[in-house]
């Protein structure tokens, strides 16, 4: 591998690392979810920044030896700093970056436009956060393949019926009809959200943002979606443990 190399990437968390350095978590186009030392970025003026949520074309050098990166240089495309005017989109970006970490499922480049697509939105279209949450979980479980058929059951392929409420497969992570449904399950989908979701599935994410949704709709769906995110995320969410996230955007 060529010791100097770039790649689109976005910065997905950032933390000190001795005195002066930051350990960076990029998810990168071509390498995939990568560590990522800055060094002397905690307070040189002169030094390479990159703060969470920045988008850019970023110019690492790789060590073959330890194999680590290093950060060099960025060019960059998006701070997507209009998002932290507001603490709604702040925290749906930073569970964006959360859930990434936990589920990446090797398809970089789809991975990379999502995120860039939903920070893009949060930054421009802040009174639109909960329905870029919803969009985004939505998309991310299809490009991890646990997106299920909305239509019949994934299980017994029985077709749902038109005012049927969906149960859920622990096992399987993914709506199923009652009878296939786990015990200890109680995530249901009602008929509504659930043709809602069926309809958005082949849209594109700024497309998907202009279907019309009730406020009462918007934030049924999306607690059902977060719901979902913590269960295939497989452990705790530490931007779901606040109650941010749950509640309806004020923005």
């Amino acid at each position: 591998m060529e010791r100097n190399v770039s790649s689109l990437a976005i910065v997905l968390h950032s933390q000190r690392y001795g005195q002066l350095n930051r350990r960076l978590k990029l998810l990168t186009v071509d390498f995939g979810i990568i560590d990522v030392l800055s060094y002397g970025a905690q307070k040189s003026l002169k030094s390479v920044k990159a703060e969470v949520f920045t988008d850019g074309q970023f110019f690492l050098y790789y060590n073959p030896v330890k194999k680590d990166y290093t950060l060099k240089d960025v060019t960059v495309l998006a701070t997507h700093d209009e998002l932290r005017e507001s603490l709604h989109p702040t925290y749906a970006a930073l569970f964006f970056c959360e859930l990434l970490l936990r589920v990446h499922g090797g398809e970089s480049t789809d991975e990379y436009r999502l995120l860039s697509q939903a920070l893009d939105h949060l930054s421009s279209m802040p009174q639109k956060t909960d329905l870029v949450i919803i969009q985004f979980v939505h998309q991310l479980s299809d490009l991890v393949g646990l997106r299920a058929d909305f239509s019949r059951c994934p299980i017994c392929d029985r077709p749902y019926g038109s005012n049927e409420v969906v149960s859920f497969s622990t096992s399987l992570l993914a709506h199923c009809c009652e009878a296939c449904a786990s015990l200890d399950a109680d995530l249901l989908l009602p008929p509504g959200a659930r043709r809602y979701l069926e309809v958005t599935s082949s849209m594109g994410f700024e497309q998907s943002l202009q279907v019309p949704l009730s406020d009462a709709a918007t934030l049924r769906i999306k607690r059902y979606l977060l719901r979902y995110a913590q269960m295939i995320g497989q452990g705790v969410l530490k931007t779901l443990a606040s109650p941010i996230l749950w509640e309806a955007s004020s923005t």
